[in-house]
């Protein structure tokens, strides 16, 4: 996702500066930018480093750069002294927040949104530098020559990320909330809420940012609704005869967060950032399982992700040290477990030094709604997995077939369609499956795909569906094609696509 994100904001840095160049009329002038965007980079790097080497852990790769190309948008371009020391100010304490501003090693904010807040409060209560007042952000990104470039790239990157729910409910609460103020107020604009305000900015570069916002379905639709509620909102509250309150884009943010921050800490038991000793073996052709012991065991449902990330001093930038990866293991058990494919001679850096170097992980964070059944037995369950997308409904089954689990699993339908026999992993949870009363069919086939000639529908079945993007596709529209009743009772189907594992 960092890498995605980091290259959207290279782009539209280039689109910014070439508009600057060609466009008399725009706010600033390139030399301007330029400057701006060297003193953001360079402090980001310098207090990241700083900070990572005091506390001993090395920098999430392309984060500190983020950071910097954010603020970069947000922050007054640099024509005098006192806006130059206003971006140093954001970008050093955007970049210091990632080491004070966390409870057990967790961000409680966007790192981007503390530097827009601070250089807000400072220029609000008047604080000089430089011989002039602070520099408040002014989110110039919001400007209409930049609007298309925006728009192309906002879509682009939130269909990468796979972010379209999170998105989507930001901008329908945006549309009703500029609605809502219509109707009550009169005289809203939706060229202003669009173009010239930062509504598309927050929606496809800050709003998703996975490490300051919740990790479930509904939570993030409700984190969305209060960042495009506040931001939209229009009103201004009286503190006192001198301050008064108005939620500013990076104050909605800022709310958001903190909302996020605590549903993570009640869903996650206030577990923080745990750290992992891992060892990794083969368990079949290409595959590979991380067996990962922490001090306790960790908090999930089955069928959950983890983001687990393994930072590294010599990769600094465009380097993907952190990964997605399903649970292998059942809630308690300790070592946890999770499991990725290699396939040919390309193999990504990340795979290739858990493979050869093992050592530790953090666990970065944990969500996801493709999940166990919370009343097993309850109706019937088929689960059919493509490949390495076997790996979740490990978790669900192992803890079935537990100390704790069912002894009749008749209501479970398993099925594994591997490309090659040398593939098929995980046999024994399969074989306790069976041996409890399920169903459990492991398909060779040479294409990857479900076989036509298979049956796998049950009447009033849940189906569970994991696998690569295109498996998880073409086995979706077969079930709904197999059992019509899943079109009208769409809540009965549950996908999980993996991208890379």
């Amino acid at each position: 996702m960092h890498r995605a994100v980091l290259g959207a904001l290279v782009v539209l840095t280039v689109i910014a500066l070439l508009v600057a160049a060609f466009d008399d009329e725009f706010a600033y002038r390139p030399g301007a930018l330029l400057l701006s965007l060297v003193l953001s980079l360079v402090t980001s790097a310098v207090v990241s480093w700083v900070c990572a080497a005091v506390v001993r852990v090395p920098p999430g790769a392309d984060s500190w750069a983020i950071t910097a190309l954010i603020l970069f948008f947000l922050m007054p371009g640099v024509t005098d002294a006192a806006s130059g020391w206003s971006m140093v100010i954001a970008a050093g304490t955007a970049a210091l927040s990632k080491y004070v501003l966390a409870w057990r090693r967790r961000l409680v904010l966007n790192p981007a949104v503390v530097g827009a807040l601070v250089t807000y409060a400072l220029a609000y209560a008047g604080v000089e530098v430089a011989g002039a007042v602070v520099s408040s952000p002014v989110w110039w990104i919001a400007a209409e020559p930049l609007f298309w470039p925006m728009l192309i790239i906002g879509v682009l990157l939130v269909s990468v990320l796979r972010e379209w729910w999170t998105v989507g409910i930001f901008v329908i609460a945006t549309l009703a909330t500029v609605g809502v103020l219509q109707l009550t107020e009169g005289g809203q604009d939706l060229q202003f809420v669009f173009v010239s305000a930062p509504t598309m900015f927050l929606a496809a570069i800050m709003l998703p940012e996975p490490l300051t916002s919740p990790s479930t379905r509904v939570h993030r639709a409700i984190y969305a609704i209060i960042v495009a509620v506040l931001a939209n909102w229009q009103q201004v509250f009286e503190i006192t005869d001198s301050y008064t309150l108005e939620f500013v884009p990076q104050i909605a943010l800022g709310v958001g967060c903190v909302y996020a921050f605590v549903i993570r800490l009640i869903t996650q038991r206030g577990v923080g950032r745990v750290t992992f000793d891992v060892e990794i073996d083969e368990i079949a052709a290409g595959t590979h399982r991380i067996r990962a012991r922490s001090a306790q065991p960790v908090a999930f449902r089955p069928g959950q992700w983890a983001t687990l990330s393994a930072p590294q001093w010599s990769a600094p930038l465009w380097h993907r040290t952190r990964r997605v990866f399903s649970f292998a293991a059942a809630p308690g058990e300790n070592p946890a477990e999770f499991a990725f494919t290699v396939g040919g001679s390309e193999v990504s850096a990340f795979k290739r030094d858990l493979i050869h170097r093992g050592g530790r992980l953090l666990l970065d964070d944990i969500g996801g709604d493709f999940v166990a059944p919370r009343h097993p037995g309850a109706h019937p369950v088929v689960l059919i997995a493509g490949g390495i997308g076997i790996t979740p409904f490990r978790a669900m089954v192992r803890q079935f077939t537990g100390d704790a689990g069912q002894r009749d699993l008749a209501w479970l339908t398993v099925i594994h369609v591997i490309r090659e026999q040398e593939r098929s992993v995980f046999d024994d949870d399969l074989i306790a499956v069976r041996a409890a009363g399920g169903r459990v069919e492991v398909v060779v086939a040479d294409d990857g795909a479900l076989p036509a000639d298979l049956p796998f529908t049950r009447d009033g079945a849940h189906y569970y569906i994991s696998g690569s993007p295109e498996f998880v596709h073409a086995t979706s529209a077969r079930a709904r094609s197999a059992d019509p009743a899943v079109r009208l009772r769409f809540w009965r189907l549950h996908t999980d696509s993996f991208l890379g594992y």
